[in-house]
């Protein structure tokens, strides 16, 4: 994998993470996906949590500073949070891949069709 494409696809994810406020990850499974065949989908998956992490860190700052942050619900959803983290963590070291990858489609067009509107 060359640099230059290392590059696009951060940039490609840092630009939908910024004008979105999420999906940076979706681009980079995406785009890893594509250029990274020979490696397990896990790999790529706990690789895109790590960049995610940065990017979400980021636009919390930016969102934060344009007075954008509820504190108390962000507190509140990521409390929740970190139980499903932590679980779906110990399930992606356990489930086949293409399981995981079904699962990850189904939740992209279920998100999908929830923010178009057509439901």
């Amino acid at each position: 994998m060359n640099v230059i494409s290392i590059i696009l696809a951060g940039a490609g994810a840092g630009f939908i993470n910024g004008l979105l406020g999420t999906g940076g990850g979706i681009v980079l499974i995406f785009m890893l996906s594509y250029m990274l065949k020979g490696e397990k989908n896990k790999d790529i998956y706990a690789f895109t949590l790590c960049v995610t992490l940065a990017l979400s860190i980021v636009s919390l700052l930016v969102y934060s500073r344009n007075g954008a942050v509820n504190i108390s619900e962000g507190v509140r959803y990521g409390t929740a949070a970190i139980p499903g983290g932590i679980l779906g963590a110990f399930l992606l070291d356990r489930l086949d891949g293409k399981i995981v990858k079904k699962i990850f489609a189904v939740l992209l067009i279920v998100a999908g069709v929830n923010m178009s509107g057509l439901f």
